[in-house]
């Protein structure tokens, strides 16, 4: 499938997505063009890699704002430290949408992959919240590359992918507690932030014509 067309059928997708839950986000500002909206999705800087994220939790980087879009259910099973849970269908109802009105922080949303963030984020993006970013690959790529890290092969090795490996052996061990030889480290994990203080109106939300 080509990548337009893959990118019409998400529009689509989205468009379905937006008129479930049209009743509770009638007050916001018109849906910007398809145009525009398709431009934003060319974009590719709305992803910031799962190294990124853990280098600004283990610096306790007060701008990050993480969203986990899954259920409450697969929230409690796990995520992120830090992160709080606002389900896709409920991003823009009540208050929550209040959490894109601002520009205090670095929102990041996340899922199991990239498929339901991209949708949130699409609808986001519709509404005109702008500079709201997807962790690539979610919690897939979140286990993969900073839970459980591996080693590139010898002949693959090269001082990248070194340097690379040993900051995600690093990030194992704050999240996890487990040393490379799988004996606790001692330290407990840094404490979850509390829920973010956010001031209202600090971003104007912009729309556009279709």
């Amino acid at each position: 499938m080509k990548r337009r067309e893959f990118l019409i059928i998400g529009l689509l997708v989205l468009g379905g997505f937006v008129s479930i839950f049209l009743n509770d986000i009638k007050p916001l500002p018109k849906i910007i063009g398809a145009k525009s909206l398709l431009h934003e999705v060319n974009e590719q800087g709305r992803y910031i890699s799962t190294d990124e994220v853990a280098r600004m939790i283990m610096e306790n980087d007060p701008s990050l704002l993480l969203i986990d879009v899954r259920s409450p259910e697969e929230f409690k099973k796990y995520s992120i430290q830090g992160a709080l849970n606002i389900p896709s269908d409920k991003l823009l109802k009540g208050n929550n949408k209040d959490y894109f009105n601002q520009d205090a922080y670095t929102i990041v949303l996340y899922s199991n992959g990239s498929s339901a963030a991209d949708q949130a984020w699409l609808m986001l993006a519709s509404y005109g919240y702008k500079g709201n970013k997807v962790m690539k690959g979610g919690l897939n790529a979140w286990y993969k590359n900073i839970l459980n890290p591996q080693k590139p092969e010898n002949d693959k090795l090269t001082a990248t992918l070194e340097k690379q490996y040993l900051f995600r052996k690093g990030a194992q061990i704050f999240f996890t507690g487990i040393q490379v030889s799988g004996t606790s480290s001692g330290k407990s994990k840094a404490k979850a932030p509390s829920k973010p203080i956010i001031k209202h109106k600090k971003k104007e939300v912009t729309g556009g014509c279709g």
